[in-house]
């Protein structure tokens, strides 16, 4: 695809947010089957469902602005998930896996605090008002994960001697 404009610009990193919610929602079931703490596989389960309305939103705005969502793999998203696989047969300690686990999925958050961030800038700079409140739903939904994360790694790492 050419990108000739802000709006060519948008639909390609839309795009690639439909595509790294794609990819995320065949690695995540993983990631929380590998999870052992209880509280880690909630979280998880609570961003993959996070994942699945993010996936059915961008289907709909793509809908709304008469595209087509496929495109192009998120190269980014695909570097990221597969650490995170590669991680899964590396750690052997549970504690050490989780907390590997957790921080895999925050890079992939952090890649799509970034991509929603710069739709929403993109989306807002063209008038599309409804798209920019849209996406800024989703952006705090990421943010919301990466917090949750966070909280959880800080105390899991104080609570081990």
């Amino acid at each position: 695809m050419k990108i000739n404009n802000l709006r060519d610009l948008l639909l390609e990193q839309l795009r690639d947010r439909y595509s790294a919610a794609s990819q995320q929602a065949s690695m995540y079931p993983k990631l929380a089957e590998a999870a052992s703490h209880p509280e880690l596989k909630d979280i998880i389960s609570k961003d993959i469902d996070a994942n699945k309305n993010h996936q059915k939103k961008l289907a709909e705005v793509f809908a709304q602005l008469g595209e087509e969502p496929d495109g192009e793999q998120c190269e980014g998203t695909l570097g990221l998930v597969n650490e995170a696989n590669e991680l899964l047969h590396y750690t052997d300690t549970s504690m050490i896996k989780d907390i590997g686990i957790a921080v895999s999925i925050q890079h992939i958050n952090h890649h799509d605090i970034a991509g929603y961030k710069s739709c929403a800038v993109y989306a807002e700079a063209i008038e599309e008002k409804t798209l920019a409140v849209t996406l800024g739903e989703m952006l705090e939904d990421e943010k919301s994960t990466d917090e949750s994360l966070n909280t959880w790694v800080v105390q899991t790492l104080k609570s081990k001697p």
